[in-house]
Formats: structure tokens, sequence, C-alpha cells
């Protein structure tokens, strides 16, 4: 391109150059292949650098390889072949670019991004940098010469008028020959604006023109020839040569091959330089503080950690000769100057921890650590003389052998036990699926909810008198105007939560605490409920949802209700437990109340898959051994998995989420019943919504809604998903999965038999299609 510029009138001088630069780039190969094998060859680099080199035969006149492609001066009339040779060209030889990448560190305020630090992580940063680097700027060059490609096989722009020019010379001679010579001024006046132009016609040799048209040729124009054999395009016809001058537009042609190339370095470093700036922001200052911080950390703490540090620095040292493929030091050799003391360090904690568990003092006597000196064993046992344990701060919810204690619990056992049956209640029915609170009186659904508070589920010592008055109060605080949530709606969450917890074998894995919590979240969890969901509140800025500032309002006025009842202390059901226990119960409830709120349902059914797939193995191993005893749950390790915080706070939060929606998984007798109430709720605030003209929500307009349709639906969209991944976890609830699947199937009997039109066998295809999806789901996860 440079030449074509120059206007040179051949490329003698220029194959010179290119063949010193070829005989360099070979030479560099070989000397990096040898020197640097194992990092260089049949690397990315040494790929590119081949190709980089093998393009440059390409542009050496005296091996002529473009002919073979149908290049020379035929090229230059195949636009395609022309668009094809450039990009094979550029492609070939724009690996080499990449390397533009290591300049990097010689521009200024490259250098000192890592304030002085040499560093693990530095290293760690540079070779971040030059590897995310290479990688952009191969995506910049891949897309300079992918893009073309796609107009590659398009119609060629290509002038006609040259070859239409000559066509008309050629019927001039034929027809009228004494008009040649008028019709060559037109033809060079015809390209006078234009940027190539007609050099000069002359007759073929073998041609037979009469003396009339040989006197008229050969023709010149006055605009001259260009000094390159290469700007010339000869068109031919019949019995006319005519060569173009193309000097002009090869040499603009040259100017945007440069312009490209000089774009792709600038994007190239630009875009590195704005890469190492944000790693260096993001990773290399960030993790430099946070080494630097180990290192301070771990000398406070064991004074011999200094020598230790100082030997691997020396270690360090006499390896740093090894280098990569730039002659950087290995970020693995660097890194053991950090690595290496924190992992001395952790191996003693470690080993103190263990040795520990035999009490304070047997620090100093256990023979499992040593490289534990004098110093550090005499540090350590200070830490612990410092602050002692005490039994008071430990969260603990083993029974009490106090005789008063045992006394309490066994009367406060018969007490529920002498209230369920003056009531008329049955353990059987408490212990089924089949209870609807509907269909019981105030008294049996007073001693239910005794019953889910009562010691039997938790160990906890709590009077039943506390127990009815706070009952008592959070019923007053349920809305009675509410067709779906209202205080036969707590009761029977209540039940659920009651059931999932027996059934779930809950003991061995929540403490008696969270049990407690649990229940009393679940008999509170919607508290004050106005009938209007979330979305309602937020569109017409409802006080509660200004108060709470749009997230959660119902969830967190439920709680907040709850804790005001609390307040009190002649209801204050949690007056019993120790502060540090108490604090754990309001978490409980805090955390399950605000996670009934339908817009976290997703999430926490992402948070549980993600949990599984973490314990996958131990959780798997689990319900294999279910299928041979339904009894072993939870197995012993799965019972450790459910012990950590994390899995104790999801799986409080899934039990309660979990009843709240459970209305598809009850008889379909009672699931009925509640579905036609929520819907009835529904179609209330529908009616208020269209009062105040806002926009009725989906399942809230009466005359358009399909009651069974909408369950078949929430079954589908909203209960399955988190039921199938609750089940996954908790194996024992496969019989609520089954009766959910028997539920759709019910819902679309009733969806076929009551639907006025009849559905069209579309219709009733596409919804047996839903409820089979559905069964085949149930039957791949339980078989």
């Amino acid at each position: 391109d440079i030449w074509i510029l120059a206007n040179r009138p051949g490329n003698s001088d220029l194959d010179v150059v290119l063949s010193i630069v070829l005989l360099l780039f070979l030479l560099e190969l070989f000397v990096q292949s040898v020197g640097l094998f194992r990092t260089y060859f049949r690397s990315f680099f040494f790929y590119m650098d081949l190709m980089g080199a093998v393009s440059l035969l390409l542009d050496l006149s005296y091996l002529d390889l473009l002919r073979f492609a149908g290049g020379g001066n035929s090229a230059s009339n195949n636009a395609m072949v022309m668009r094809a040779a450039r990009i094979a060209k550029l492609g070939a030889r724009a690996g080499r670019f990449t390397r533009l990448v290591k300049l990097l560190r010689f521009l200024p305020g490259m250098q000192d991004q890592g304030g002085g630090s040499a560093g693990a992580a530095k290293r760690l940063s540079a070779r971040l940098v030059t590897s995310l680097s290479t990688r952009v700027s191969c995506l910049i060059i891949v897309m300079v010469v992918v893009m073309p490609l796609f107009s590659m096989w398009t119609f060629p722009e290509e002038d006609w008028s040259r070859q239409g020019w000559l066509d008309l010379l050629e019927k001039s001679i034929l027809d009228h020959p004494e008009r040649l010579g008028r019709q060559l001024g037109r033809f060079e006046e015809f390209y006078t604006s234009l940027s190539y132009f007609p050099m000069g016609v002359v007759a073929r040799g073998d041609a037979n023109l009469s003396s009339v048209v040989l006197a008229q040729l050969p023709w010149n124009s006055s605009r001259g020839t260009p000094a390159r054999s290469s700007n010339i395009v000869r068109i031919e016809s019949t019995s006319l040569l005519c060569d173009f001058n193309f000097e002009y537009p090869n040499q603009i042609d040259a100017v945007m091959s440069l312009c490209l190339l000089v774009t792709i370095m600038v994007l190239m470093v630009g875009f590195s330089m704005m890469l190492s700036q944000r790693v260096s922001a993001i990773v290399l200052i960030p993790l430099e503080k946070l080494l630097v911080k180990i290192r301070q950390t771990a000398a406070m703490i064991f004074k011999s950690v200094t020598d230790m540090a100082s030997n691997v620095k020396h270690e360090d040292e006499d390896s740093s000769c090894e280098s990569g493929e730039d002659g950087e030091p290995e970020p693995t050799e660097q890194f053991k100057n950090e690595t290496g003391l924190l992992t001395k360090v952790v191996r003693k904690l470690a080993a103190l921890n263990q040795n520990n568990k035999g009490g304070a003092n047997a620090v100093g006597d256990n023979d499992d650590m040593p490289d534990l000196g004098e110093l550090d064993r005499t540090l350590i046992n200070g830490f612990f003389s410092s602050y002692p344990l005490r039994a008071s701060d430990v969260l603990s919810d083993a029974p009490d052998p106090d005789e008063a204690r045992a006394e309490a619990l066994e009367r406060m056992l018969a007490d529920h036990q002498a209230l369920l049956d003056d009531s008329g209640m049955t353990l059987d029915l408490l212990n089924s699926w089949n209870i609807n609170p509907l269909e019981l009186d105030t008294e049996r659904i007073h001693a239910a909810a005794v019953y889910f508070l009562g010691p039997h589920n938790h160990g906890l010592v709590v009077e039943i008198d506390l127990v009815s008055s706070f009952l008592e109060v959070v019923e007053q605080g349920y809305t009675k105007a509410c067709p779906y949530h209202n205080w036969f709606h707590a009761i029977d969450i209540a039940h659920c939560v009651y059931r999932l917890l027996r059934i779930c074998n809950t003991e061995a894995y929540l403490t008696g605490v969270d049990r407690y919590a649990l229940a009393v979240s679940a008999i509170a969890h919607d508290i004050g409920h106005n009938g209007l969901n979330n979305a309602f509140l937020v569109e017409t800025a409802h006080e509660v949802a200004l108060r709470y500032n749009d997230r959660s309002p119902l969830e967190n006025m439920h709680c907040a209700k709850l804790f005001e009842i609390l307040a009190d202390p002649e209801r204050n059901v949690f007056s019993g437990l120790s502060a540090t226990q108490a604090y754990g119960a309001r978490q409980v409830c805090i955390e399950a109340i605000l996670h009934t709120d339908n817009a976290l349902h997703f999430a926490m059914i992402k948070e549980l898959q993600i949990n599984f797939e973490v314990d996958s193995e131990i959780l798997e191993g689990m319900r294999a051994s279910l299928r041979e005893d339904t009894s072993d749950f939870p197995t012993k390790e799965a019972a450790e998995v459910f012990q950590k915080q994390e899995w104790r706070r999801l799986l409080t939060n899934l039990i309660l989420h979990t009843s709240d929606v459970s209305n598809s998984v009850k008889p379909f007798r009672v699931s009925r019943i509640w579905a036609s109430l929520v819907l009835d709720e529904f179609f209330l605030q529908g009616d208020m919504e269209k009062k105040l003209g806002m926009p009725v929500q989906v399942l809230n307009d009466r005359e358009k809604v399909n009651r069974a349709f909408s369950q078949v639906g929430f079954i589908e969209f909203l209960v399955a998903p988190l039921l199938f991944a609750v089940v996954r976890v908790l194996p024992p609830l496969d019989p609520l999965l089954e009766t959910m699947t028997q539920n759709s199937m019910n819902w679309h009997q009733v969806w076929l038999q009551e639907t006025k039109p009849t559905p069209t066998s579309e219709e009733r295809a596409a919804m047996e299609d839903r409820v089979r999806k559905l069964q085949s789901r149930y039957i791949d996860l339980t078989s």
C-alpha cells in the first residue's frame, strides 16, 4: 500500500524489503520455538506468527501466487476474487497484531498500577491483562476480517461503462468508420469527471480493419499514463484493445487499507489499556491489599511467621529465573510468598481447632502440632484465656435436666391433650390433610391453634394461657371481610406448617426455637391483610406501600403487627426464651414471613436448586436410601448438611412459603373450596380496579377468568416448580406431589365439563398436553 501511494514504477525494491522481513519472521519463529519451546511452540502466538510469515509470500511479485487465484490484471476485473485475496492476506497477518498488547507495559502510567508491589497479585494481574487483551484483540480482528465476507458473494459493484464504450466503438468501426474519431472524443469526455480514464485505444494485431479506421488509430488520451504497470487495466473487444488508468482509485484503496490497519491497532491498544486499568482496579489493588493484610495478621498471631515469610521469599527469588513466554516469572512461583505463608497458618489454626475440642488447656499438650512453637502455644492459650466461652452465649435447645422444667412440660402436654379432648378435636384429624378450618367451630379451631404452638412440637416451656391470650389478639387482627386472607386461612397454613415439620423430621436439623418461631409465623403471617395485593397497594400509593417503600409492603406489615402484639408481656409467647433465643426467633419470623411474598418465589426456587447442587451427592444418596427404608429421613449426612446456617434459614423460609401455596396439594374437595375463595377475593379487587379506572390484573376480572383454567395454570407455573424442587431435598413430601398432579387432572375435568362455550379440539389438546407433562415430570422424579 505504501509503494502504491509512493507511485513506485515497480515492486523490485519492495520485493527486497519483503524478502528481508520474511527472513526475520522465520528467524524469530525459529528462535522462539527453540528458546521457549514449552510455552511458545504450538501456542496461539506460534500459529499466528506462522500464518503471518506465510502470508508475506502472497506479496512477493516474483512468486506471483495470486495468479493461481485468478490474479494479475484479471483479478482487477473480478471483484469477488480481489475481496477474497485481500481478506485472506489480512486475516493471515492480523494475528501478529495481537503482539501489540505486549507493548502496554512500556506505555506511560502502565508500570505502576500495582502501587509498586511486585507480589503475586501483580503477576497474576499481568497475566490476566495479557490474556484478556489478546482475546479482545482477536475479537476486533475477527470482526474487521469477517464482516466483509457477508458482502463478498453479493453481486459485485462493477463499472460496465468501459466494456459498453468499447462495444460502441466496435459498432462504429463496422457501421460508420468515418465517425470513429468523433466517438473517441466523446469516449474521453465521458470519463473527464471520473478518477479513472482511458489512456489509449489500439487495434488488435489480428483485426482486419479498413484504412479509414487504421488512419485514426492508435488513439492516446491527453491525461497521461501511470508510473506503475499494475495501475493499468486492459479491456478487450473483437477488434480493439483499450487501457484504463486506475492509479488514483488504487491509491485511495491503499489509503483505506492503511487506515484499516491503524484503526485495528488503535482499537486493540485502546481497549487493552482500558482492560488493564479495570483489572487493576477490580483485581490487583484489592487482592494486593488482602494478601498484605493476611501477612500482617499472620505475623501478629505467630511471631515465627516472619522467618517463614523470609524463607519463602528466598525460595521465590531462587526460582525467579524460570520464565514463561516473555521471560516473566510464573504466577505460581510468585504466589508462594503469600499462599505458602497462609497455608502454614491455616494448618496451625485447623490443628488448634481440632485439639481445642478437648478443652482450652489441651493446646500445649497436643502432639499433632509439631510446627507450633512454645511462644505460639502461649499466645493462643492467652487468646482463650482472654475470651472465655460462656454457656449462656451458646444457642442450645437441649432440655434442661431440671426436674421442675420436666414436670412443667409434662403438665403442659396434658393440658393440650385435655383441650383437644374437650373441644372434640382428634389427633387423627390433625395429622391428616383432610382438615378444613372452614368446617370447624370456634372451639375446635382454638384448640387446634393452641396445639400447633404446643411444646410437643418444639420442647419449649410455654404456658397455655399465654398462648391462648396471644391467639385471641392475633385472631382479632385478621380482617373478617376478606374471603380468603382471614383467620381460617391462618389456621390452615399453621396446620400445614405443623404437618411439614412432623413429616420431614425437622427435629433432626432445626432447633426447637426454629420450629416454634415457624409455628408462630404461620399463625400471624397474613395478619392485617386487607384483601388487596402488593401491586395494587403500590399502584394506588396506599399508606402501607408508602410506609415500607413499596418493598413487600404487606409482608412487612404482617411482621410489624406480629411484633407489636409480642411487645405486650401478657401476649409475648417468646417471653420464656433467653435473649439469644428470642433474637433468633425474631429473625426466623421476619425471614419466613417476608419470604411469603410471591415476588421472591422463583428466587427461592433458584436458591434451593443451587444449594441442592452443592450438596447433591449427599442428598441424592439420601433419596436412594429412602427407597429401601422410608423411616431413614434424614440420613446422618443429610442432617449435618441441613444443620448448616444457610440451609436452616432456607428450609424455614421454604416450609412457610410452601404451606402458604399449599391449597393445590390438599385433597381436591378441600383444595376446590380454597381456590374458589381466593378467586372471589381477586374478583373483589378487580371490581375496585375497574371502579378506579385502573388496569385490571390478570386474575382479577370476574368476567374473563375461567376458574378451573386458572387453577391448572397456578399449579403448572407456580406450585409445580416449587414442589418439584422441594421434594428433591425433602423426599418425604413425595405424596404431596402426587396429590398436586391428581388435582391438576381433576381441574382439567372440571374445565371440560363447566367451560362455556365448549372448548375447541385445539384447546382441549393443548390442555391435555399440559396436564400430561406434569404427570410425566412426577413419574420421572419418583421412579
